[in-house]
């Protein structure tokens, strides 16, 4: 091959190291690279702690979420390898913001930064029974057979319970107002609550679509309370110390993370509870496993709890 030859073949061979792959070969290449990556974590589960770890972190590889944010990893790949700059920095956000949101790790820190502050389980600390218990309606539905089951938040109701066949409450009063076909909470909470064993009698029910309704209506029932549940709490009190003017003893129960917000709206109505959170996250955090990586519907679902309170504190609901 001559000078001007070679000379001619120099940038064909810098052209053909600049041009980017095809389609479909990039997309292999980054269908490949997600493949290494659940590889990878797989092996690792296994390593660190055997085969059954290894089994369940192969299963949460291939539900719905981690499915998605192992196709996005593969399309920023292979929209790096055909130079395509914008696309390939908006997938990568993408991953990475979708990677974080449905993170179980980031989304528990976070529901645990939310929680109403607690030194030890608020039940425990009741020394005199209260006048009443207020549960806060959301925790459980009808299903398909129209019989009432408990949701993700059930823990308020067994609370509620609990707190009364201990003695710590003389009465109950469940909230909360159903929307377009759904009956009511409060209903749906009288109803688990005599199931297991709570009297009707000492069950009182109080309307609101939300809980800045809720409070309005609470402010309303303690400022005139039905003379059946004055009968059961006794003559209201001298000084207006307690929920309302009657100078009552209240525990309110809800989920921790959303507490904080209940009891920001009772404040705003001028009503004073007692805070008895449950459903707290804030356990030690365990070491760092391979799962722990994969993103999740489940943390996905508490994310947006998370996101829910924060935005309520923006908007001051």
């Amino acid at each position: 091959m001559g000078p001007d030859q070679e000379a001619a073949a120099a940038p064909n061979a810098h052209d053909a190291l600049a041009r980017p792959i095809g389609w479909f070969r990039a997309i292999m290449i980054g269908a490949l690279g997600a493949g290494v990556l659940a590889v990878v974590l797989v092996t690792w589960a296994g390593i660190q702690s055997g085969r059954s770890p290894a089994e369940r972190t192969a299963t949460s590889l291939v539900m719905p979420v981690a499915m998605i944010w192992l196709s996005l990893l593969a399309a920023a790949i292979a929209s790096g390898l055909r130079k395509c700059g914008p696309l390939t920095i908006i997938l990568t956000v993408a991953w990475l913001t979708f990677g974080l949101a449905f993170n179980g790790r980031v989304a528990g820190r976070l529901l645990r930064s939310l929680e109403y502050p607690a030194a030890a389980d608020p039940a425990s600390q009741l020394v005199q029974p209260l006048d009443a218990v207020v549960l806060l309606g959301g925790f459980a539905h009808d299903n398909r057979f129209d019989v009432p089951q408990l949701g993700h938040d059930g823990q308020r109701l067994l609370l509620a319970a609990q707190l009364w066949h201990a003695g710590k409450t003389k009465t109950l009063i469940c909230t909360g107002t159903g929307t377009e076909d759904y009956r009511d909470p409060s209903r749906i909470g009288r109803e688990l609550l005599t199931s297991v064993g709570v009297p009707d009698q000492v069950i009182f029910e109080v309307p609101g679509v939300n809980t800045d309704a809720e409070m309005i209506y609470l402010k309303s029932f303690f400022e005139a309370p039905p003379g059946t549940w004055l009968q059961l709490v006794g003559p209201n009190r001298e000084k207006p110390n307690g929920a309302s003017r009657g100078g009552v003893s209240v525990g309110l129960v809800t989920s921790a993370v959303h507490l904080s917000r209940a009891m920001r709206l009772a404040e705003k109505r001028g009503l004073e509870f007692t805070p008895l959170g449950c459903n707290f996250n804030g356990r030690p955090i365990a070491r760092l496993s391979p799962r722990d990586l994969i993103p999740s519907a489940g943390a996905g679902r508490s994310f947006a709890i998370a996101f829910k309170e924060q935005l309520a504190w923006v908007v001051g609901r």
